[in-house]
């Protein structure tokens, strides 16, 4: 009898959706997290109608999101100083245009309701394994871990995040050096606060647009909301996702505001940052695309941000992750105790990422758009807030994008 074992590597958003599905269809996952306990990091994630669809099926995840916080019902479009730019109520007619609502929630707060989910329906968590090494065979594949540590499985999934190792590895095999991620320029500074009162009638995402600078802000709870300022620096380091202590919290805080107010900012945004009550701070980085035959080898396939890296700019690096879950259990067959050959693998990896790899591209290429006009110098402000006017004007052109990506997977 074959295995019915499934390595799973990371336990973040994609690991644990991944692990789920496939629990659903036979087969008996182990997912492995790096992390020896889940840690209070990160920011906060926009969890859309996309994504969302797609977390139902393993879980009551819409629920617990919309107990936790409001579901989104505007996107808000300003100048630094508050004059309107435009306005969308696409999020309020989400439910019944895309079957789900959009709503923003703390990253490790969901990660710890899909790690439940996993607990609860009697998949082994392995935490403290970090993954070293990948042996592929002909009907198994067996991961290495640190301290001499090894697990065979019939086949391994790939959802380690922006520094995946199976990345690395899988490529490595494939001869291919994926090098170094390259500075956009772009750093992005992360806060939660107590929500101003002004914004707590109606929950949107807010954008404000300055000169050489730009803020973006939704709600996570019914209290509080997260926002991220961006700014040019010279230099960047990747996301430790480390909060920053109290005394190096405030200090970043004062410079903040200080500058904030010396540019006229819209009070509501001063004293949102004013009131951070965490703080972190990250450079924002390309990484190169890679083929669709690159996602996978024999035995082994990638998903989420370790194989497409998604720009923060839109919103949709979990929402792609989960929509590559869905793709690929789809494309997998029910567990067979025959076991499963190298042909059927190589056909269900490939159909995944032939249906992937276009639309995420696709994603990218748009949040790369929506970063270039985000950030610019003064003598580019006046065309960037007329393009934004633009855009938000364009009603027909703006549902038609938003089709295009909440539409999916189902």
């Amino acid at each position: 009898m074959a295995s019915s074992k499934v390595l799973i590597i990371g336990c973040g958003v994609a690991g644990p959706v991944m692990a789920l599905l496939l629990k659903q269809k036979g087969y008996n996952p182990i997912v492995f997290e790096r992390t020896a306990a889940p840690e209070d990091v990160g920011a906060s994630l926009m969890i859309c109608p996309n994504g969302l669809k797609v977390m139902d099926l393993v879980g009551d995840v819409s629920r617990r999101l919309l107990d936790n916080g409001p579901g989104i019902e505007w996107m808000l479009e300003y100048q630094a100083g508050g004059e309107e730019l435009g306005r969308s109520d696409i999020p309020t007619h989400a439910p019944a245009l895309y079957k789900k609502p959009a709503v923003g929630v703390k990253r490790t707060l969901i990660a710890s309701w899909l790690r439940d989910l996993v607990k609860e329906n009697r998949i082994e968590l392995r935490e403290g394994w970090s993954l070293e090494g990948i042996d592929e065979i002909d009907h198994e594949v067996t991961a290495h871990f640190d301290g001499g540590r090894s697990e065979t499985g019939t086949f391994l999934v790939g959802a380690d995040g922006l520094r995946a190792v199976t990345r690395k590895l899988l490529l490595g095999k494939q001869g291919i050096d994926d090098g170094l991620p390259s500075f956009t320029g772009l750093v992005q500074t992360n806060g939660i606060s107590p929500t101003p009162a002004s914004f707590r009638a109606r929950p949107a995402i807010r954008n404000w647009y300055g000169v050489g600078i730009h803020l973006v802000c939704y709600p996570i709870t019914h209290e509080h909301t997260s926002w991220g300022l961006t700014l040019p620096e010279e230099s960047g380091k990747e996301a430790s996702w480390g909060l920053f202590d109290s005394d190096k919290r405030q200090a970043t805080l004062v410079r903040l505001v200080e500058r904030l107010r010396s540019e006229g900012w819209d009070q509501d945004v001063v004293e949102l940052v004013g009131g951070a009550q965490r703080l972190i701070k990250y450079g924002l980085f390309d990484r190169p695309a890679i083929e669709p035959e690159q996602w996978y080898s024999s035995r082994c396939v990638m998903i989420g941000d370790a194989v497409h890296p998604m720009s923060v700019h839109v919103g949709q690096g979990a929402n792609q992750a989960c929509e590559d879950c869905y793709y690929l259990a789809g494309q997998l067959p029910a567990f067979d105790p025959a076991g499963l050959s190298n042909a059927t693998l190589h056909d269900a990896f490939s159909a995944y990422a032939k249906k992937q790899q276009p639309h995420v591209e696709m994603v990218f290429r748009a949040a790369r758009q929506q970063g270039a006009i985000r950030v610019v110098p003064a003598e580019g402000r006046d065309e960037r807030d007329e393009l934004v006017r633009r855009i938000m004007g364009d009603k027909q052109a703006l549902r038609s994008k938003y089709d295009a990506v909440f539409t999916r997977p189902f």
